[in-house]
């Protein structure tokens, strides 16, 4: 169960046995299961009826699993006028593998990235891998410059994340984003940036006021640790907060990862654009991915 030779896992403690005793009781009943998977597919907060028309249950006992479940926050609720929208908790979620392998015995794996709230752990549920405190966002701040757009080169140094190939100057990169959405992933314990997101206005029309064209890099050393993930949520708070109702991006095919990261916060692909750019002397085809806010410019 152990690697040779390596530290023993971290015991497992009376208060940490209970709170993955309660995760385990929730999930033991097959419906309960489906609410779940229904909800990570969607990726997108769901009414009890919706939930009832696609699990096929009735609604009362849809209502009582979900209660158990919000009771471990597995599912979230929020409230819409008199409507109650439900979601999964994605820091429950990524937080449920490490518990399994406590139990048994194993190393658990860094979380993959944890969203607010949080899934309240226990406390001596080991740290994501890299700092103690884990990841912390904040805004993005000018003494932010050089790590970011360090990041930023390196992204564009991979050949998937652009079709440009120079960062620009921190002069540019500011008259170019739109304040109020500039986000930086940092490491709790140092301070460091490990990622940064940041959006751009598509139109100077009116109309289009509400949708924006994002960009997410994290620095190549701190991937797999949940920036990405945890980037685009906060991304996604501040613009719908603001009003805006579309965040879009193009992404190259190649980037599957980049992909399925948007496909996880909710983004769908609308279409692929053929041969739309030359890049590095080819041609290359664009995924056309967007989030369409159910809650902001539903009227």
């Amino acid at each position: 169960m152990q690697t040779a030779g390596g530290p023993p896992p971290p015991s497992l403690g009376r208060d940490a046995a209970m709170q993955y005793a309660a995760w385990f009781r929730a999930l033991a009943e097959p419906t309960r299961i489906e609410i779940v998977s229904l909800l990570a597919r969607r990726q997108e907060p769901m009414t009890v009826g919706q939930i009832v028309g696609a699990a096929h249950v009735g609604q009362s006992t849809v209502s009582q699993h979900l209660k158990v479940l919000a009771e471990v926050r597995f599912v979230l609720v929020e409230r819409r006028g008199t409507a109650h929208y439900y979601r999964l908790n994605e820091a429950c979620v990524d937080g449920f593998p490490t518990a399994a392998d406590l139990v048994v015995g194993n190393h658990p794996p860094a979380p993959a990235g944890l969203s607010q709230p949080a899934c309240d752990p226990p406390a001596n549920r080991p740290a994501p891998a890299g700092g103690a405190g884990g990841i912390a966002i904040r805004p993005m701040e000018p003494a932010d410059a050089g790590q970011v757009l360090a990041i930023y080169q390196a992204g564009l140094d991979t050949g998937q994340a652009s079709f440009e190939t120079q960062a620009p100057s921190w002069e540019e990169f500011d008259a170019g984003k739109l304040p109020g959405h500039r986000h930086v992933a940092v490491a709790a314990d140092s301070g460091a940036v490990l990622g940064w997101a940041a959006v751009s206005a598509v139109s100077g029309r009116c109309v289009y006021a509400g949708v924006v064209e994002h960009s997410v890099y994290v620095d190549p050393a701190s991937q797999r640790r949940g920036s990405g993930f945890t980037l685009l949520r906060a991304l996604i708070g501040s613009t719908e907060a603001a009003g805006i109702w579309t965040i879009q991006s193009g992404i190259f095919p190649e980037n599957s990862a980049s992909l399925r990261l948007h496909e996880r916060a909710g983004f769908r692909a609308v279409g692929i654009r053929k041969r739309i750019g030359r890049h590095h002397g080819r041609w290359r085809d664009v995924v056309l991915m967007e989030r369409r806010s159910p809650v902001t410019g539903q009227d």
